[in-house]
Parts: C-alpha cells; structure tokens; sequence
C-alpha cells in the first residue's frame, strides 16, 4: 500500500475511512464510521495511522470528536442556569456487574456520564476484536442515517431491537417531530435496556464541572483560536448538562445499592495508566504500516513481562502485536497465558 503523505490523500483513499475535522452533517460522519466499522482489521489499523498522524486521534476519537462538534453546532442553549454544589462534586465511578461483563457471562455494558467524564478512554480500554463501541445516541438516528443492511453491519443487537421489539421506533426526524418527547426519546432508551436484558453498566462519576472543562481543553488542543468561542458555548451548554446530570444521578441511585455495584475512585494514576495502553496501541498501528516487524515483538515482549499492565491490558497489548504481525504474515508461535 502507498505511503501518504497529506490528509488529503488519505481521506480520498477508497481502502480506508478518514474522519477529517471538515465534515458538516452526521450523515456523512456516520456513513464513514460506519465504513470504518466493517473494514477488515488490517484496514483499520492504516486509517487509525493516518487519522492519529494527520490529525491527532484515532478514526473513534475523531467521530466522538466530531459527534460533539456537530451537536454543539445544532443546539442552541439559551438562558443557562448557574450549577449548584451537587453539581461541582465527583462521585466515585460505578461498576455495576463487571466481573460478569469481563467474563464474558454479560455481552452489553452501558457506559454513562457527562461529555469529557472520561467514558470515550473507558471505552477504548475495553473495546477489542471482542468487544464492540456502539454509541447509544445512534438510537435516536435510525432511519434517516441507517438502512437495515447498515445496523446490522453497525450492530447486530441494534438491528435485532429495530427488526423487532423496537420497530415503532424505526422512524425518520420528521415523523420523530409529531411524536411528544416522552413518547419516543424517552421511551426508546428505556425499552433497548429492557431489550438487552441482562446487561453491565459503568457510570463515571466526575463532576458536571470537571467533565466541561476537559472538554473544553480537549478541544482547544486541536485549535488556540478557539479559546474564545468555547468560553462563550461554555455558558450555553450549560443547561445541557444540568439536564444529563439529573438522569445520570437517577441512575446512580437506582444501582448503587444493588449487590453487584462497586464504587471505585478514579485516580490521576489510573487515568495515565489507560492513556498509556491506548498510546502503545497507536504505536503498534505505526509499527505496522511502516513494517516494522523487530519492533512489534519487542512491543510483544515488553508488555509479556510487565509487572505495572493488568491482566487485561497485557492481554490487549499483546494481542494487538499478533493480529498486527499476523496482517504482516509473520507466524506467531504462541500466546502467552496470563
């Protein structure tokens, strides 16, 4: 495969999936997610290498990203409301029936919190050629973004609930208009979860407060002069918040006394652990597009013999160097068993 060496050339590569800071309506985002989604593991790692070299993150940060960017761009929030102290505090995180969802015994795990909370870095912790990243706002965008073929190329649980239990809500956004909220975006929600049935949910627990202001840094790192305008969404975005706030707090209490619940505070050191994993990642992706065989084992062993990774990562680190190697077809003699 040629070596590009402008965003321009990447984006316009038909064999993998760009997500450029460009794009202007959730369709066109989606549709190359989507595309990203299905591409085969191989593909996947070329278009991670070249979103992160030309543009600072991987194809799922820059659609997170972009998600964000157009919403923000679509709403507009007018007469904020000044947070209370309820509001400026972080909770522990909340993991309600993970050793069932590492296990494999649960197949869906919710995960819930404020924009910039920290669930994107959750996410990639635990995503792998196992475990899907589904986002639950793409329920809201059924019909006008996905034909059936599409969910159930984006997610075979989602194209069971539309084919389904939930085909009243396979609807496009003018119909959604004539349907009173709570008859639909609050109900939809509500009637997957029943439809999952039995499920893990993890809440992170920082603060309204917290969570905008690493928002705001998160995006002002991709451009200085927009220091100003993010000051002034600040305030507009507001009432937004107060509003997820509610919910996320009715569901922290209606699983923090359940049996299966642990609390765990989130740590600096915790974070820059999984920031670490997720940059090991990305640096086997670079190994791989420019064949870099020598250095992918060495990746391999390093992660084999730490004593500081988790069982989980080391197994996620390892893994990736062996699905990277085998795409080079290099035989790969074992597996380490943690």
């Amino acid at each position: 495969m040629d070596i590009h060496s402008t965003l321009e050339q990447a984006v316009a590569d038909s064999s993998i999936a760009i997500i450029s800071d460009n794009i202007s309506t959730q369709k066109e985002l989606n549709k190359i997610y989507l595309k990203y989604r299905t591409l085969p593991k191989k593909m996947k790692r070329f278009s991670d290498y070249y979103s992160d070299k030309f543009l600072g993150h991987n194809v799922s940060e820059m659609y997170v990203f972009m998600k964000d960017k157009l919403m923000n761009e679509y709403h507009d929030f007018e007469n904020s409301q000044i947070p209370s102290e309820k509001y400026l505090t972080t909770e522990p995180d909340l993991y309600y029936k993970e050793e069932s969802f590492n296990s494999g015994e649960t197949n869906i795990c919710y995960i819930l919190g404020h924009s910039g909370s920290g669930k994107s870095m959750m996410a990639r912790t635990l995503e792998g050629d196992d475990i899907d990243h589904i986002e639950l706002d793409d329920l809201l965008l059924t019909k006008d973004h996905f034909t059936m073929e599409d969910l159930e190329k984006y997610s075979d649980m989602f194209y069971e609930f539309f084919k389904g239990e939930g085909s009243k809500y396979y609807i496009g956004a003018e119909e959604r208009e004539s349907i009173p909220k709570e008859e639909y975006e609050d109900k939809i929600f509500i009637d997957f979860v029943k439809f999952a049935d039995d499920y893990a949910v993890f809440i992170k627990g920082t603060s309204f407060l917290k969570s905008k202001i690493r928002t705001m840094k998160r995006k002002m790192q991709r451009n200085k002069e927009e220091l100003k305008d993010r000051k002034q969404m600040f305030g507009r975005a507001v009432r937004n918040y107060l509003l997820d706030e509610d919910k996320i707090n009715a569901y922290r209490i209606f699983f923090g006394n359940k049996p299966e619940t642990v609390l765990r505070t989130e740590t600096n050191e915790a974070a820059k652990k999984d920031e670490a994993v997720v940059a090991e990642i990305k640096l086997i992706n670079t190994c791989f597009v420019n064949e870099d065989k020598d250095k992918l084992n060495e990746i391999m062993k390093n992660a084999e013999n730490s004593t500081e990774l988790s069982k989980w990562n080391k197994f996620r680190i390892v893994n990736e160097c062996i699905s990277a190697l085998n795409d080079l077809k290099i035989n790969t003699k074992h597996l380490t068993s943690f």
